[in-house]
């Protein structure tokens, strides 16, 4: 006993001073939507499991993903339905699971990958199983690579987090902007620098012109 004791506060410890990294004691969770680039709207879990691409945006944040341990899989979570995203045979589906039995399902279990500006997710046993969603928001059934390059880009999304910038976004995919230097601004003219309009004098005494400009 003694010595399981001193063992477990020695795992304790190291846990503590790694900050709870090694041990993945603490999850990192994220309240996200995932806007789809090829329906132009975010997905959505329905009441019956169906997952589509069809919500307009106007609710809040309506997925979590969340990682596992350190090999940061990630779990994909509906709140408002209780559910897991998790491919089966031939779709991606919501199921209602607990978190430690999502955790033990590989079909449950993502990576996340961050392709030409966007956010792309495949599942970790089978790196050709995307989710993805055609234009009218519809699930991709087939794997990457029976799907046309064209339509690759049906698997990307952006995600968008409640301090979701999108002139950020878009600055960071076309790249760093040009660096132009700044015009010096020029400085107003001194009074001193300021020349008075000379004009035309008669003096009547001698009846000669001249000018009355300053300095002359």
């Amino acid at each position: 006993m003694r010595v399981w004791n001193v063992g477990s506060i020695l795992v304790i410890l190291k846990c503590d001073l790694l900050q709870v990294v090694i041990c993945g004691a603490v999850p990192s969770i994220r309240s996200v939507r995932l806007y789809s680039q090829c329906s132009h709207m975010y997905v959505n879990v329905f009441q019956n499991g169906t997952v589509m691409a069809l919500s307009d945006g106007n609710d809040q944040p309506n997925l979590t993903i969340s990682t596992r341990g350190v090999s940061l899989d990630l779990l994909i979570h509906s709140p408002v339905q209780d559910m897991y995203l998790c491919f089966n045979r031939s779709r991606l589906v919501g199921r209602r699971l607990t978190r430690f039995q999502a955790e033990r399902q590989p079909t449950c279990l993502f990576k996340e990958e961050f392709v030409d500006g966007y956010n792309r997710y495949h599942l970790v046993k089978n790196k050709d199983r995307y989710i993805g969603f055609n234009r009218k928001g519809i699930q991709m059934r087939r794997g990457k690579s029976h799907i046309p390059d064209r339509q690759h880009k049906c698997f990307s999304f952006i995600k968008q987090a409640h301090d979701f910038d999108i002139n950020r976004h878009n600055t960071m995919i076309a790249g760093d902007p040009p660096k132009w230097r700044p015009q010096r601004r020029q400085r107003p003219p001194s009074q001193n620098s300021i020349k008075t309009p000379c004009h035309l004098r008669h003096n009547h005494g001698r009846h000669q012109r001249r000018r009355n400009c300053e300095g002359t």
